[in-house]
């Protein structure tokens, strides 16, 4: 149990304040074909800027294994044609459609919980985390135009949203409740959120109260920092290592090198054990 409590912690705890920079030269690891689950994956990490700049969807898609372009094209499709249908709503009607919006795509979208997910998988199984839903929310958001921010806190990820006819609003993609507004309720939330501190693994082993805003594109890299953790829990620090060193490419995140650095232990008690 307590194996399992620490690597919880780890998905969404964050870490050492470190540049990111120095892991990402690691010499030891080149990203080619035999070490990429697909050609969108080749691609997309060896042409970072390239591929976000004429479609953020191919670092979206990165880290799943062996998705087709035919199931790109519809998986995308999808998301498209659900973000004009809301702009038609948003575009003719006076009132706020944040709480609608978010209530129809949880609906919609967001079916069965589990960690360690991929956008992918979100979209074709309804199988989501709070990476995945909040990496969806924030292009939804982003599509219809509206100002917003991703915040990460030691242990959660929010989005606070600047409704034109609401003011400031929360959005938790993890919570049926997560569409909050309101100056007193947000501050509660928030505070709710702080009380997790205990249960973070690096302020109760380092003192790391973290508050960090993300881009779009940090969520979407971020889901190879999952897949690490997820390889770590199977005791696959090879795989673990390499899904650590493609987050890297796409974001700086400073949560990386504290997991590199956890498994470099892990290597040394596995070591110390043969």
């Amino acid at each position: 149990m307590k194996f399992k409590t620490v690597i919880s912690s780890l998905i969404l705890s964050f870490i050492f304040l470190v540049n990111v920079s120095m892991y990402a030269q690691n010499e030891s690891i080149r990203i080619t074909k035999n070490n990429t689950n697909s050609m969108l994956e080749y691609y997309a990490l060896n042409n970072t800027e390239e591929a976000w700049e004429k479609n953020p969807f191919f670092l979206y898609f990165s880290p799943q294994e062996n998705i087709t372009g035919e199931e790109f094209s519809k998986l995308k499709g999808d998301v498209d044609g659900w973000v004009a249908d809301w702009k038609v709503k948003k575009a003719t009607s006076n009132k706020s459609i944040l709480k609608k919006l978010f209530a129809k795509t949880r609906a919609k979208y967001l079916v069965n919980y589990n960690e360690c997910s991929t956008f992918s998988l979100l979209l074709k199984e309804g199988t989501y985390d709070c990476l995945t839903g909040t990496l969806l929310f924030a292009h939804i958001l982003k599509e219809l135009d509206y100002e917003y921010e991703i915040k990460q806190l030691n242990s959660h990820v929010y989005i606070m949203v600047n409704d034109p006819q609401l003011g400031t609003t929360l959005i938790e993609s993890t919570d049926v409740y997560g569409y909050i507004n309101g100056k007193h309720a947000i501050a509660n939330k928030i505070e709710d959120y702080q009380k997790r501190l205990d249960n973070s693994l690096l302020y109760v082993k380092y003192g790391l109260d973290l508050k960090e805003d993300l881009t779009i594109k940090d969520i979407a890299g971020l889901q190879y920092y999952n897949k690490a953790v997820a390889a770590y829990r199977v005791n696959d620090l090879s795989a673990a290592r390499l899904s650590l060193y493609k987050a890297s490419i796409i974001t700086d995140s400073p949560r990386i090198p504290f997991l590199e650095e956890y498994l470099n232990e892990s290597s040394v008690v596995v070591s110390a054990a043969k």
